[in-house]
């Protein structure tokens, strides 16, 4: 993929004399950005563009070039695939459109551009995309003008639309903030975002990712991928809804995933997920500046009412705002004109005009030890402080590079003048208090916060083959399992079940009883069952044998096989432990505030698993049932190591079977001094393979 973005010969496919062929974007857009290699075109047509000869075959180009770029009808595309691999072309990118995402009948296309690729040893971006660009090489093959507004930046951009892609690419344009790789990958028929992003992530240039993506290829590798880099990944993620998946579908030929576990692995991969275009162009314009260190922010403003709401702002971002030092204090005060304002932090300069003092401050604040960031509000209405206020916002990106600390500027203007402003710096310019805290929070929580890896160890007692063992009796059964030999295998992973019984008749049930001792509960083992207390299918705290036959015979009604359990009576919180498979990621851990609460509350988080148990206690903490467990209005603090270890252990169960397509751990009690699972409930997806195992 590397030698894709760094190829010096290039031959465009598709290029016709005709002023409305798009092909001849493609070579514009190559010599505008001055690509430093060799072009040759073809078309069927011949003639020439540019001055360059188009032939009229790939066969007839005098050399082998790095890069083909193809943009003709679908139809053709094998054909010309065919002649590039005969060629030795070993990279090709295929703009064209009509493809899967028009619907599975083009599924044999594909097939057939797949066996081409594989035969040749050939590497594919696309199709249904409008291309790539190096800014640093001039290699620019979008089939769209693009114009370079910008010197190359430290930016790349992974965007499955061309539009979306080029939409970004303007908005770093605007602000003079460049880009160095860009990829637009389509339908990701045999090239996908983790490809591009290995790329990426080894690029000199290249300091921070942005990925716009309708669908996920390999979740588990873009979380392992983002998991070992300290270069920060902005995702924006759309499909989120039924609607948006039936356009994705004939746009991009995605899939939608559950958009809760697409959070999930985010931040727990530590990807910084984005709703829409403005934030992510917010984010990419905070990590554009030096790393933000620690929690405490500065604010300078020349209003008084923007200091106001930049202080809710960092309220709302979780900033500290320390006391400026008395020196700050009293330099400030030299300069007040009329002494009605209070100097504080915020810093409110309104009574300060004094404009090479706010380059001074700003630098000083920077120096201070005890600051770690800063907001700096400069209003003017561009009368009769243009000149100056123009030279204050060209200093003050010195003021960032001496110091080496984060300043988020934050401009309030009139538009002529954030247009003049924008062009005089290569440095970013937010135009609300909110978006520049929020940027700053976002590189804050990057650069402090700790990513655990996935775990690459289990705990001890667990013997993932003594399950598989168990689970070979089910071997390509779907649907539910007995929950007898569900038992066996949560019980192989050391997840501590309470005290049960199976027993299909009175006397069993009687000697089941007896063995475990009253208190007991009683429920139906009838698969068919699943919210049991909401269809009287359970009986709780039976006291004795005639209690107990009399509960047995109204569970008849459901099915004569029970489970006898012991009553756990100290004093305990219910909570749920579960997964499943989702087909991007693999497989999926929640927990959250169980039992009948769980659906109607839905207090739960999630992870992608394997966790270890550290991982496993920040799911528990996210949860507001948390307190409960903390010890609530007298209670005790209860078991929450014993609950984090459960998590793990389920999460490696689930990881390690790949035929298990959902577990339900519902009520698991926590107490005081253990836990016990009361409820389980397993469900086979009837085969051995799962996405993690791809």
């Amino acid at each position: 993929m590397k030698k894709l973005f760094s190829a010096q010969s290039v031959t465009v496919i598709g290029v016709s004399s005709s002023p409305t062929n798009l092909g001849r974007a493609i070579v514009f857009n190559l010599v505008k950005y001055q690509f430093n290699g060799v072009i040759y075109l073809v078309g069927n047509k011949g003639g020439s563009f540019l001055g360059f000869k188009i032939y009229k075959s790939v066969l007839d180009v005098p050399e082998t070039t790095d890069l083909a770029v193809i943009l003709v009808p679908a139809r053709v595309v094998p054909s010309v695939l065919e002649n590039c691999g005969k060629k030795g072309i070993p990279r090709v990118v295929v703009e064209s459109a009509g493809f899967g995402e028009l619907g599975e009948d083009r599924k044999a296309l594909e097939d057939e551009i797949l066996e081409i690729l594989e035969r040749y040893s050939m590497k594919l971006i696309g199709p249904n995309c409008i291309g790539i660009i190096n800014r640093h090489s001039g290699l620019a093959v979008p089939f769209m003008p693009i114009e370079p507004e910008a010197p190359p930046g430290k930016v790349s951009i992974i965007s499955q639309s061309g539009g979306v892609g080029a939409s970004i690419l303007n908005s770093l344009g605007a602000e003079r903030m460049g880009y160095s790789l860009f990829a637009s990958i389509g339908n990701k028929l045999h090239s996908n975002e983790c490809d591009v992003l290995e790329c990426y992530l080894d690029d000199p240039n290249t300091d921070i990712v942005f990925c716009y993506l309708e669908g996920i290829a390999d979740g588990r590798r873009l979380m392992k991928q983002a998991m070992a880099t300290s270069k920060p990944i902005i995702l924006q993620k759309s499909n989120r809804t039924e609607v948006s998946h039936n356009i994705a579908r004939s746009h991009s030929a995605s899939l939608a995933v559950n958009d809760s576990v697409v959070t999930a692995a985010c931040k727990q991969s530590g990807i910084i997920r984005v709703e829409d275009q403005t934030e992510a162009f917010t984010i990419i314009k905070g990590f554009a500046l030096p790393k933000v260190k620690g929690n405490r922010l500065g604010i300078i403003s020349r209003s008084g009412g923007h200091a106001v709401i930049a202080a809710d702002a960092a309220g709302k971002y979780g900033f500290s705002l320390p006391e400026f030092p008395q020196e700050i204090i009293d330099e400030v005060e030299k300069h007040s004109r009329a002494g009605v304002i209070r100097f504080q932090n915020p810093l409110d300069l309104g009574d300060v005009f004094h404009l090479e003092l706010y380059k001074l401050l700003a630098e000083e604040v920077l120096r201070n030890p005890s600051f770690d960031c800063l907001l700096f509000i400069h209003h003017y209405q561009g009368l009769f402080d243009a000149e100056s206020s123009r030279d204050l916002v060209k200093a003050l990106p010195g003021v960032v590079e001496r110091t080496g600390k984060p300043l988020a500027l934050c401009l309030f203007t009139p538009e002529k003048e954030l247009a003049i402003n924008r062009r005089n710096v290569n440095f970013p310019i937010f135009t609300d208090p909110y978006d520049a805290m929020k940027a700053l929070a976002a590189s804050r929580d990057f650069y402090t916060s700790q990513v655990y890896p996935f775990p690459e160890k289990r705990l001890d007692n667990i013997f993932p083959d003594k399950a598989k063992s168990i689970l070979e009796s089910c071997s390509g059964k779907k649907g539910y399992v007995d929950p007898a030999l569900a038992a066996k295998v949560l019980e192989a992973y050391g997840i501590s079940l309470v005290p049960w019984r199976y027993a299909r008749n009175e006397n069993e049930v009687l000697l089941a009883a007896e063995e475990i001792g009253f208190p007991v509960a009683l429920k139906t083992a009838s698969e068919k069952v699943v919210h049991k207390s909401d269809v009287g299918a359970v009986r709780l705290n039976i006291k004795n044998a005639s209690e107990l036959i009399e509960a047995y015979k109204n569970l008849c009604s459901f099915d004569k096989s029970v489970v006898v359990q012991k009553m756990v009576e100290e004093f305990a919180v219910e909570w749920i432990i579960g997964g499943r498979k989702d087909p991007d990621f693999g497989a999926v851990i929640v927990t959250g505030l169980g039992g009948i609460y769980v659906e109607a509350l839905k207090d739960f988080s999630i992870r992608i698993a394997p966790v270890g148990p550290e991982e496993a206690f920040k799911m528990i903490s996210e949860t507001k049932g948390k307190k409960l467990l903390d010890g609530f209005r007298g209670h005790p603090r209860l078991n929450i190591d014993a609950l984090a270890d459960a998590i793990s252990r389920l999460s490696w169960l689930l990881h390690d079977c790949s035929n298990i397509m959902e577990i339900d751990l519902n009520p698991v009690l926590i107490g005081k001094d253990e836990i016990n699972v009361v409820d389980w409930r397993m469900s086979l997806c009837g085969n051995s393979h799962s996405a993690q195992n791809r």
